[in-house]
This record gives C-alpha cells, structure tokens and sequence, in this order.
C-alpha cells in the first residue's frame, strides 16, 4: 500500500494547527469588525504558508548539495575529538561524503505544495480585507 499521501496530511494537519493557534491565541471571536476579522485571517493562513514554503525550499537548497562543505569540516572536526582507532574506522573523502549524501533523496515536494495552499487562501483575505 502506498502511503505517499500521508506526508501531504500531516504537513497539511500542521498548517491547520498552526492556524488554530494563531486564531485563538490572538482572540478571532472576539473581534467585532470584518476587516479585523479579514486581517486575522489572512496572518493566521501566511504564517502557516510561508513555514512550510521555506522549510521546502531550504530542503531543497540543502539536497542540492549547498551546505555539503560545511557538513563535512563539522564531520572531520567531531571525528578529530575522538581516539584513533574512531577516526580510522570515520576516514572519508570529500568526495565520498558528497556521493554519500547525494544518495538520499529527501523528500520536500510535498513542503512546497502545501505552503503554497495555504499561501492561496492568504492572498485572497489580504485582498479581500483591503476592499473591505
């Protein structure tokens, strides 16, 4: 069975929670205007959008590989502090640590779709609240 779909609901469950707590920590029912309800609205929907947007794009700079030296001079340094027999058994080329992380494929699509609906929603309140 084929759960691929499961990662779109629990991005999509976060965004919504995320929404929740932004309505109801910043007192939704108790706003007494359209416009400030609109302006709630359209905060509580960016918030949540622009989260996952980012952390799908940084996913996705970081499977390019864009933050690989810096990973691998953390990796020599951590492997510098222990004993000899460690750093023998840790011994790896540049090379071999980019081809190594470049196997996995982080999955970040998901991320990316996921923001940008609730981004969608977003841009329909705030032009929606600047008409109203």
């Amino acid at each position: 069975m084929n759960r691929g779909w499961l990662k779109y609901v629990i991005a999509a469950l976060l965004g919504a929670a995320c929404i929740c707590a932004i309505l109801f920590g910043k007192g939704y029912f108790g706003l007494e205007t359209t416009q400030e309800r609109l302006r709630l609205l359209s905060d509580a929907f960016l918030i949540p959008g622009l989260l996952l947007l980012l952390a799908g794009c940084f996913v996705w700079i970081m499977r390019q590989g864009t933050f690989s030296g810096m990973g691998y001079t953390v990796r020599k340094i951590w492997n510098s502090l222990h004993s000899q027999s460690y750093q023998e058994n840790h011994k790896e080329s540049y090379a071999e640590y980019r081809e190594r992380k470049s196997a996995k494929k982080t999955p970040f699509l998901f991320l990316i779709l996921v923001g940008g609906l609730y981004l969608l929603p977003a841009v329909a309140l705030t032009v929606a609240y600047t008409f109203v």
